[in-house]
């Protein structure tokens, strides 16, 4: 039986650039509504004391399921890298997986699995370490291996899983643990560097909490660095706070606002931001012996600990934070807008907006962005007069969708247009980001969707694309992307977890729903994806395919009253090119 094919073209010519701007149904009472953040983050989470619905189900007849878990936190904000795509053609993918016993989940530790250039292997059915794990990173090590560094959280230390061919043989292991008597470490991020990518970078955070409640060197939460070129067996540095990360820059740093950008021209860097405090890159040209700070959100309390009880409503980000190095070495950052309050003295804690909108860019060549830029309007009917926008760094927004309007918003502590992604190639700076899908909804809460856009670096943002918008993701929560930082096969390769529940079973208190399986989908996608006039001339027109699905043959009619080279792309919904032409001309 043949199946239809439900076609998305994309379509490139040699003309300028233009976009369009569509508003919302406005809801001026969402911009009322607050909520509670509070400096307290934790690996374990209460959950309800309530049997697992074992037939709540997330299938997705198009989706590439590679693996599954119950444990639905892959992260409390900044994604960690998860997805890695090799020249080669293989790809490895990772994950924190539990499917066994919630609210314990003692099962729980790295999901992994392997493409070797031609199929998936079968889901995995249990951890790759031998303890109770999560948190994981993903990079490349040695001539031909791999690596992942996750966070045992019973005993504070970090725990790295490694082997010389990637997608084969056994695991190896070794741990990293904290500063004597302060080495309850947690939440890491890695990276690798060098020739061969044998130089291991890590940051991870000492929370205050678990190392009996004291501060350290004058800090109630610190992120500390380390490098090892040996395999682990040593470190240098070990768990060392950089210069512009101390006490005389900041009250704290918090677990999970950071990230790696993937190395390139020579470069290392990540980038750290709570979303009140500074938001700042720390970048390195010599490998990790000497880093410069470089500070892209100026805060209006640099040293805010949720204490002082004098913040006002104010605009800055919400802990969901991408970074990337393009070739020549500038570092780009995005990151979701999110509006925050203070009114409340010696609580640690503060208010935010659950429904801030906005997804914000940045790159080293922009002045450092403040609050009068991203100003404190929570859900704008009308983006215009925002410098962000004028200035072209505002990459995404919720869009509307018809008639329908916002339903509500299930707790991740984040924009409506957040948890982004960042890749760079050719010069264009392409962003995923799971937001808000207006008309998705269960009728209490709206879906999320993996989105997309991009720019050239002139300013201008394409046209969002929602990659779940079809009729196999009605139902879909489609949340915590992570993408390879390689797209040199022509495609971007997305990982993501999804369920038919919006929000999750860990948060808030009590959580948004009982715990449920969730599938891990791989997404590829071709570089251009949707029918989008990227290059417009003065009189130019592209009408949908006809028909749509189709078995054998669509027609599309372009028309144009300029001469131009047309590339015509078919790509059906799993992101599988299957038919290009080239066309030469003016006219239909």
């Amino acid at each position: 039986m043949k199946k239809p094919l439900l076609i998305l073209a994309a379509i490139c010519f040699t003309f300028v650039a233009i976009s369009q701007k569509t508003n919302r149904i406005p809801q001026p009472r969402l911009n009322s509504l607050v909520a509670t953040q509070s400096n307290i983050i934790s690996d374990e989470v209460a959950f309800p004391s309530s049997e697992v619905n074992s037939y709540v189900s997330s299938e997705r007849d198009q989706d590439i399921v590679i693996g599954n878990t119950w444990y639905d936190l892959q992260s409390n904000s900044t994604m960690a890298r998860r997805i890695y795509a090799y020249d080669d053609g293989s790809i490895a993918a990772t994950w924190t997986r539990g499917v066994q016993s919630p609210p314990n989940y003692p099962d729980r530790g790295t999901g992994y699995n392997y493409f070797d250039g031609n199929n998936w292997e079968p889901a995995p059915t249990e951890r790759i370490e031998n303890l109770r794990t999560g948190w994981p990173s993903y990079a490349p090590y040695g001539e031909n291996g791999e690596i992942i560094c996750s966070h045992d959280f019973g005993a504070g230390d970090l725990i790295f899983s490694w082997r010389e061919n990637k997608g084969a043989g056994e695991w190896n292991f070794f741990t990293l643990d904290g500063p004597e008597g302060y080495d309850f470490m947690a939440w890491t991020r890695m990276t690798t560097s060098g020739e061969n990518r044998d130089v291991i970078h890590v940051i991870a955070n000492l929370p205050t909490l678990q190392n009996g409640d004291l501060p350290y060197e004058g800090l109630n939460g610190e992120t500390v660095y380390s490098r090892s070129d040996d395999g682990g067996q040593t470190w240098d540095p070990k768990n060392v706070i950089l210069d512009g990360m101390g006490s005389d820059f900041a009250a704290s740093w918090g677990a999970d606002d950071y990230a790696w950008a993937e190395p390139n021209a020579g470069i290392i860097a990540f980038v750290t931001f709570g979303g009140i405090a500074d938001g700042i890159i720390m970048k390195s040209e010599d490998d990790g012996d000497t880093w410069e700070r470089i500070t892209f959100y100026e805060s209006p309390d640099p040293f805010f600990d949720g204490n002082s009880g004098d913040l006002p409503i104010c605009g800055g980000g919400d802990g969901y934070n991408a970074i990337a190095i393009d070739d020549d070495g500038v570092v780009h950052v995005a990151f979701g807008r999110q509006i925050h309050l203070d009114d409340t003295p010696d609580d640690d804690a503060w208010s935010y907006y659950p429904y801030s909108d906005g997804l914000i860019y940045w790159n080293e060549t922009m002045p450092a962005l403040d609050t009068a830029q991203i100003k404190a309007e929570i859900l704008p009917e009308d983006w215009s007069d925002f410098p962000i926008y004028q200035n072209g760094q505002l990459a995404a927004w919720t869009q509307p969708n018809g008639e329908d309007t916002i339903v509500g918003v299930a707790t991740y502590y984040a924009s409506l247009t957040s948890m982004p992604q960042m890749v760079i190639h050719d010069g264009i700076v392409q962003i995923f980001s799971s937001s808000l899908a207006v008309g998705f909804d269960n009728e209490e809460y709206n879906f999320r969707h993996i989105w997309g856009t991009f720019t050239e670096g002139d300013g201008i943002w394409s046209e969002f694309t929602d990659y779940s918008n079809d009729v196999f993701h009605i139902f879909s929560e489609c949340v915590y992307p992570s993408v390879a930082p390689s797209t040199n096969d022509g495609m971007y390769h997305i990982l993501y977890m999804t369920d038919n529940l919006p929000g999750n079973s860990t948060q808030p208190d009590p959580p948004t729903h009982d715990p449920v399986n969730n599938n891990m989908v791989y997404l590829p996608l071709n570089f251009q994806v949707g029918i989008e006039n990227q290059f417009v001339s003065s009189n130019f027109e592209v009408a949908q395919n006809m028909t749509n699905p189709a078995y054998d043959e669509t027609t599309i009619q372009v028309v144009s009253d300029a001469q131009a080279d047309v590339v015509l792309t078919l790509i059906n919904i799993l992101g599988q090119k299957v038919y290009q032409t080239t066309q030469s001309g003016a006219g239909n």
